[in-house]
């Protein structure tokens, strides 16, 4: 679609041969594959089927030419309409997943969201709905992150002062266990018995005794680098 930014005061334009950026010239060719002088302009809306020769070949003359530099604008709709109908199938995609979400992945989904996880189920539903039909890509990517059990896990522990966040690093007690959510997270997966030990505990609010010594053995993680960094480094602004 070709359209003229000023369509009360448009009455003609006609877009002749002209040399391009790279110093081609650029002819219009016709139905019958002869050159023509260029295209004339009778209205201040011109509609193109790209999937017609001489509208393609019209488009691609008229999309770099001088005159429609600040004048005119010029789209392919067939691409728009294809984008938009995309966008429409991942939202419908997203929505649907989201209706079906159990309460539990529901709650634990709310937590990475941004959403207030303690609210009433029919009302949690319907926001999370709301944000899948709003924000479908996110919302894919929460419910699809490989890590998603962990980052809710940092979340639920916070929230219980199991594990604490100090100037954006993560602490296990006194150890310093990442500098941000994604190095926690290894540090969980490499110390898998401490890691069911702490998930226990937010379970059932009872205190196991972790071996401290073992646990700073087993980290990949120097404490006190991370002690040094801490001290000398403005705090770390992490996206949670």
């Amino acid at each position: 679609m070709i359209k003229s930014k000023n369509p009360e005061k448009f009455n003609y334009c006609k877009f002749g041969t002209y040399t391009d950026k790279d110093g081609r010239t650029k002819e219009l060719v016709d139905i019958n594959d002869k050159v023509i002088s260029g295209y004339e302009m009778f209205q201040a809306v011109v509609s193109l089927d790209i999937n017609r020769d001489y509208d393609k070949r019209l488009y691609e003359f008229l999309k770099d030419h001088p005159l429609i530099q600040g004048k005119f604008t010029i789209e392919d709709v067939s691409s728009e309409q294809q984008r938009k109908a995309e966008n429409s199938l991942h939202s419908a995609k997203a929505i649907t997943t989201a209706s079906q979400l159990s309460e539990k992945d529901m709650r634990d989904l709310a937590l990475l969201m941004g959403i207030d996880s303690s609210l009433e189920e029919m009302l949690l539903r319907a926001k999370i709905i709301d944000f899948a039909s709003n924000n479908s890509e996110k919302f894919i990517s929460h419910l699809e992150d490989i890590d998603k059990e962990h980052r809710v896990f940092l979340k639920k522990a916070s929230d219980k002062n199991i594990l604490t966040k100090v100037n954006g690093v993560w602490k296990h007690g006194s150890l310093n266990i990442g500098l941000n959510d994604d190095q926690a997270i290894v540090w969980l997966k490499d110390n898998g018995d401490v890691y069911a030990l702490l998930k226990h505990q937010l379970r059932t609010g009872k205190i196991e005794k972790i071996e401290e010594e073992k646990v700073e053995k087993q980290s990949t993680i120097s404490n006190s680098t991370l002690s040094e960094l801490e001290n000398d480094v403005e705090p770390i602004k992490v996206n949670s």
